[in-house]
């Protein structure tokens, strides 16, 4: 019977100052055989044993390949002769080269930016709007707005109910439509970023509320921030996930 050579593959999400540290550990013992390659964003990634002849042939690569494939932030790769690294940076590389040895460089300059980021929270009954330059929080905006649950019953007392929801819940839209505009106008020249957080299907109902948002299609990225309770205490705290690295590490087949 023959036999299936798979990779293992392990997933880790690093804020920014762990990412630090991870790559100075790295750059302080890589292998004789180590290499370097920086994908743009949306690059079809080169087969992953051109960095690592070692994963030739290997089974389990797809997670990772579709991740930088996906990726709208390019990727880094790093082979130092026992793991292949691939990291898919918070915001997007500038850079797309292959090289020898650990150049962690683009990585750690990007790190060190500080672009004006923006960011919009919406969940039914609350909502977050911030500007931050680099970690630092310049404007902010947060409130309630009560909206009804589901209902469960059918009839015309469920037509009823579903009436006063979707008002309510289109008048929510229209506040963080609004609201949005006018944190956002002072920066809308300077955002370099645009995120979007909450719930998927309210974040669906927004768009089509909000073309004014649209404005910033350019520069939004794809990532949609997963924070529950979007107040001040989670504007505050937002940096830490908008700094995330996702680290995937694989190790050949043995």
């Amino acid at each position: 019977m023959a036999t299936t050579h798979t990779a293992a593959v392990t997933r880790r999400v690093l804020p920014k100052d762990r990412m630090r540290r991870y790559l100075d550990a790295l750059l302080a013992r890589p292998g004789a055989t180590a290499r370097t390659a920086y994908l743009a964003p949306w690059s079809a990634p080169p087969p992953l044993a051109d960095v690592s002849p070692t994963l030739a042939g290997a089974e389990g690569l797809d997670r990772v390949t579709a991740a930088i494939a996906t990726s709208d932030v390019g990727a880094a790769l790093f082979w130092d002769g026992r793991l292949l690294r691939a990291v898919l940076p918070p915001l997007p590389l500038a850079v797309e080269t292959q090289s020898e040895g650990i150049d962690a460089t683009p990585l750690l300059t990007l790190l060190d930016t500080e672009p004006v980021i923006a960011a919009c929270l919406v969940r039914l009954g609350r909502y977050g709007i911030g500007v931050y330059r680099g970690e630092r929080l310049l404007a902010s905006k947060t409130d309630r707005r009560f909206v009804k649950g589901r209902h469960k019953k059918g009839g015309s007392s469920s037509n009823r109910f579903r009436r006063i929801r979707e008002g309510q819940m289109h008048e929510l839209y229209k506040e963080v439509c609004e609201e949005l505009q006018a944190r956002l106008a002072p920066y809308e020249r300077d955002v370099e970023h645009f995120f979007l957080g909450g719930e998927a299907h309210t974040l669906a109902g927004f768009r089509e509320w909000c073309p004014w948002a649209e404005r910033f299609a350019s520069v939004a990225r794809k990532r949609v921030l997963d924070v529950r309770e979007p107040g001040h205490d989670a504007l505050v705290a937002l940096p830490k996930t908008l700094w995330e690295s996702v680290v995937y590490e694989v190790a050949p087949p043995v």
